[in-house]
This record gives structure tokens, sequence and C-alpha cells, in this order.
């Protein structure tokens, strides 16, 4: 059995207050099992002025997570908040590691968290919760291939940090008292537990009927699609105008299949490289082929509330996790908290979880193998 307990608190400048507040939202003296980890989201600041290492302490159990720039629990939502989820178990095994700086190469780093992460666990693990850093010089599929080759495909659900401004320079992964923008850190579960996943970007009606082909590309760097330089395609989509973007860069949604299998992932221009190329939140193959979305309020939110919904009806959950990429919020306009608050009035007190805005979801898209996959555009959720 899993139990959880949510806690919000817009206190950041006084880590004593605040922590107290989170303390009396989740009583973990009263409410925690043999086993508990917690998962947050905050405002970029809540990363970097003590507030979590603080926490941490007073827990003393893994606290994992990532800056974002809008947040929602059972307690409360918000732009410039704390949320902080703590699931706890008797018959479940919860363990925490974060890797060395990403900065040189995946491979080895990811290798030695995960061997760490092991350590404790008499079973196989059946979920890892990932907070992932948002590195342009990597795709996000890059982080679930190396961890699916790693971990032989366990479950692979999380998100990349975020933060609102234009470099993203303060996204933020939080492990316990360390904050840092180049190490990834994943939560192990294993024992009693059947995690559920769904995931949803775009109804089929809001996808172009006109495609185009991936011609040219070097890993997540777009270069050439069907033929022309990158900036003359979006000049003839209307999308850039004498060689200039307009501003709607980060929130064009490429819409790709990659295996020609019908199940289909988004992807988005993060920024541009010094050569013109578009670098991309995840890999761009050539010959794929594509169609572009068009972002509409009502129906970001209308796949918002279908997907929990439909998550909900699973029996006997302990805790949900909800996360949705930057890009949906675009579309929402000054109306910035709306998802936020269509969550908490979805979810309501069904059960306890936690939600926030992510430079790129990590989600399954099937049972089975090679299920793993990285998500742009996209809202996902996880519940257990």
């Amino acid at each position: 059995m899993i139990k959880s307990y949510s806690a919000f608190t817009e206190e950041i400048d006084d880590a004593k207050i605040a922590v107290s507040e989170i303390l009396a939202q989740l009583e973990p003296k009263k409410n925690c099992l043999k086993n508990s980890v917690a998962l947050v989201t905050c405002y970029h600041e809540f990363a970097t002025n003590g507030i979590i290492a603080e926490l941490y302490k007073e827990l003393g159990f893994p606290v994992v997570g990532f800056t974002t720039t809008a947040i929602s629990t059972n307690r409360g939502l918000g732009q410039l908040d704390l949320s902080i989820l703590m699931i706890t178990s008797d018959d479940v095994t919860f363990t925490a590691a974060r890797s060395e700086s990403l900065e040189g190469g995946l491979e080895e780093p990811l290798e030695q968290m995960y061997e760490r992460a092991l350590e404790g666990h008499e079973n196989p693990p059946k979920l890892l919760i990932s907070a992932a850093p948002l590195m342009l010089d990597y795709a996000g599929d890059s982080y679930v291939a190396a961890l699916d080759k790693i971990s032989g495909g366990v479950p692979n659900f999380g998100a990349l940090a975020i933060d609102n401004t234009a470099n993203y320079l303060n996204s933020y992964v939080v492990f316990n008292d360390t904050v840092g923008r180049d190490f990834y850190g994943i939560i192990m579960a294993s024992g009693n537990i059947s995690p559920k996943f769904l995931y949803a970007s775009f109804s089929p009606e809001y996808i172009l009927k006109q495609s185009a082909t991936i011609t040219k590309s070097e890993g997540n760097l777009l270069k050439e699609i069907d033929g022309d330089p990158l900036i003359k395609y979006m000049e003839n989509m209307g999308l850039a105008e004498n060689g200039a973007v307009s501003d709607v860069l980060h929130s064009i949604p490429f819409i790709l299949d990659y295996s020609g299998d019908g199940i289909p992932v988004s992807r988005v221009l993060l920024s541009w490289s010094e050569e013109g190329y578009g670098i991309c939140g995840g890999l761009m193959p050539e010959g794929t082929r594509f169609n572009l979305g068009m972002w509409d309020e009502a129906d970001v939110l209308k796949t918002t509330i279908k997907t929990i919904e439909d998550i909900l009806k699973n029996e006997d959950i302990g805790a949900l996790l909800l996360y949705s990429c930057l890009a949906r919020s675009y579309s929402l306009g000054i109306k910035i908290l709306s998802e936020t608050e269509v969550v908490s009035q979805t979810v309501g007190e069904n059960v306890s979880y936690i939600f926030g805005y992510a430079g790129g979801e990590i989600c399954p898209v099937k049972d089975g193998a090679n299920a793993n996959s990285f998500h742009n555009n996209t809202v996902i959720a996880c519940a257990f």
C-alpha cells in the first residue's frame, strides 16, 4: 500500500517559516510508513535559497525535484511557490541517487547513479522517477536511451527542469541538499507497486494535414526540411520573415512519427545554434515525416482534464504525478494558471498529487519493452 501527502508554501524568504509550514501539512512523524521519499517542484529561487536543503534535514529521507514555472497540489497553486509530495509505504522500497556532472557525457555518470540507487533493493526495480537537467547539448531522448540501456527498460517517468527565462539558466535539478544545472536525479521504486501511465498532446483536429520531411539533421539539431534550410521552411510557413523567427519560436509543435508505428511524439524548438540550426528538445532523425500542430487554449485544458479523468479510473491509487510541457502554457495567454486550476478541480480530493511545468517530458508510450519515450508539448501522468 502506498500513501501520499502534499504540501505547498509561498514563503520564499524565511527558511524556518517555510519548513515549518511544510512539516505542518505533511506531518511526517505521524504519516510516514517504513519507506518514504519526496518529490518537489518549485520556482527557481526555492532551489537556491536553502529552504529545500533545510527541509531535507528535517525529513531525513530523499527529496528530489526540479524548477518549474507554475505548480499545483491539493494544498495550493501558483507561480512563485514550492510544492512537495511525500510518498510513503511499508511494502515499497524507495531509494534515490544523483549523477555527477553530465558535461563530459551521459553513460558513465548515469550508470554510476543507477548502481547507487540499486543499493537497498531486494527486488528488481519497477519504476524510475526522473528529474533531469535541461542541457541544450543533449536531446531528451538521449537521457531515456541511456537509462534504458543501463536499466534494461525499467519504466521511466519524469521531466526536465525549466524556468521562465529565455536562456534557461535558472533551470535546476534539486537533490536533497544540492542543486545544479548539470546533474540528473532519480527515485527508484521496487516491491508492491504497479505504476500506470498516460499522456496526451494534441487532439487530431489541431494537427495540420500538410506534412514535410526532415532532410538534414544531427541529433537534436534541425538543419533542413524538404531540402531547404530550416529558416526558409519557416519563412514559407509564415513563422519567420527576412531570416528572423517570430516570437512563437518555443511554441511551434513538430509532431513526428519516428518508427511509423502510429505513436507520434511531439518536439519543440528550444533555441538556435550559431550556424542557424534549430536546437530541438529531442532527436530529429533524417527521413522522418512530421506535421505541425496548432495550440488552442480549450484543447490544452481538454486534453489535461481527460488524461486525469482516465488515469483516475484505475483503482487503489496512492499518489498521482502530473507534468505538462511549458509550451502548452503559451496557449493560455494571460490566464497562465488555467491548466493548474483545472488540474486542481479535476483531481480534487481524490488523491494527493503534484503538478508542474517541464522542459520536456519522460513517459512510457506503451506496455512492454522499448516503451519509454521522451516528449515535448505533452501532458503526462503516472499513478500508483
